[in-house]
């Protein structure tokens, strides 16, 4: 398997666990942003913007350690970017299949 193969299969794999919410918008965007700068550029540099925007909220691991009240504050900024990633991801994906 080439290296630009592998880089497509893992960003596919990321975008799918986005856009079937298995993941968070924000753990989604943290991949692929680091992808991005690990030269991966197929990703879109719109989801390191994402990533930046996000970068505050804490990873679900840690959520059981933050104040909920303080915890739901940032959730809501991920609602509020939530349709917009998924609706990245999805055309992303959606273009790599052009690649296969």
């Amino acid at each position: 398997m080439t290296e630009a193969s592998m880089h497509l299969q893992e960003l596919q794999s990321v975008l799918k666990l986005i856009i079937d919410k298995q993941i968070p918008i924000h753990v989604g965007c943290r991949l692929l942003s680091s992808m991005f700068h690990n030269g991966n550029e197929l990703v879109w540099y719109d989801f390191d913007e994402y990533d930046n925007l996000l970068a505050d909220v804490p990873s679900p691991d840690q959520y059981p350690y933050w104040n909920q009240e303080a915890l739901r504050d940032k959730l809501e900024k991920v609602d509020e970017y939530e349709e917009r990633v998924i609706s990245l991801a999805m055309g992303l994906f959606d273009e790599l299949k052009f690649l296969e």
